[in-house]
C-alpha cells in the first residue's frame, strides 16, 4: 500500500513539474521580451510575443526544453535560445519596422535571391540617415553619428552575428523562402525586438522534423554537402 502511494505521488510530481516547465517554456510566466498586453509599448503594433510563430516552438523534440538546453551550460552560448549580443549600433526593428513601416527586404534584399540574407551595407543606411533622418532620441542621434563615422572611414558596421550555426552546415535562405517558410518560423517576431535575439537553438532534430512535415529531403548531403 505504501509503495503504491509512493508511485502515485512520484507520478503526480513528475506530471506537475512537466506542466510547470511547459507553461514556463510557452511564456506563461512572462518570459517573452514583449508583455502580453495586446500592443507593443509606444506603438499600435499588436504584440504577440517574440517567439510567436516559431516552428514547433523552437523545440527539436517534446523534451527539448530551454531550461535544460545543453548550450546554456556547456556552450557555445551563441547557439542557445535568448542569445542577444550587444551590437556596435543600437539598431531597433521596433522603430524601423513598426513605427516607420519599412519592408524587411529593403535591407535584407537577398533573402529570396541568394543563399544568404544580406545585412545592409553602410550605404543603404546612409540613404536615409545621411541627410534626411537625424534621429529623435539622444541615443538615436549618437548612433547615427557613429554610422556616419563608419561611412566616412569606408568601414563596414561590425555587426555581431546572432544566428550562429556550425561551419559544417549548408543553409540556403532562398530555397527556404521559395518553399514557403516564413521568417517567423526560424527567427520569431523580429518586428517586436528592440535588440535582435535568438528564439531557438536550431538543433538538427528541429530542422529534420520540419523537413519531414513538409515532405522535404532529409538526405545528409542536403544540409552537409559541399558548399
Amino acid at each position: 500500500m505504501i509503495n503504491k502511494f509512493r508511485f502515485a505521488f512520484a507520478g503526480a510530481l513528475v506530471v506537475t513539474v512537466a506542466a510547470l516547465l511547459m507553461a514556463w517554456e510557452s511564456g506563461g510566466f512572462g518570459t517573452d521580451a514583449v508583455a502580453q498586453s495586446g500592443t507593443v509599448q509606444g506603438s499600435e503594433y499588436p504584440a504577440s510575443g517574440v517567439r510567436t510563430g516559431v516552428y514547433n516552438d523552437g523545440q527539436a523534440a517534446l523534451w527539448d526544453l530551454n531550461i535544460w538546453d545543453h548550450f546554456h551550460y556547456f556552450g557555445p552560448p551563441q547557439r542557445a535560445r535568448g542569445y542577444k549580443p550587444e551590437q556596435p549600433i543600437n539598431f531597433s526593428h521596433v522603430i524601423h519596422v513598426q513605427q516607420n513601416k519599412m519592408e524587411c527586404q529593403y535591407c535584407h534584399w537577398s533573402v529570396a535571391k541568394a543563399s544568404y540574407a544580406a545585412i545592409p551595407e553602410v550605404e543603404t543606411c546612409m540613404g536615409c540617415h545621411g541627410a534626411l533622418v537625424a534621429g529623435k532620441s539622444e541615443q538615436g542621434k549618437k548612433d547615427i553619428e557613429k554610422l556616419k563615422e563608419y561611412y566616412k572611414n569606408g568601414q563596414p558596421i561590425p555587426w555581431v552575428k546572432v544566428h550562429v550555426m556550425p561551419d559544417y552546415l549548408k543553409f540556403n535562405h532562398k530555397r527556404h523562402v521559395k518553399a514557403g517558410v516564413s521568417c517567423q518560423e526560424c527567427h520569431g517576431q523580429i518586428p517586436e525586438m528592440a535588440q535582435v535575439e535568438r528564439v531557438s537553438s536550431m538543433k538538427m532534430g528541429w530542422c529534420i522534423s520540419c523537413h519531414r512535415q513538409r515532405g522535404a529531403s532529409i538526405d545528409c548531403l542536403v544540409c552537409h554537402g559541399h558548399k
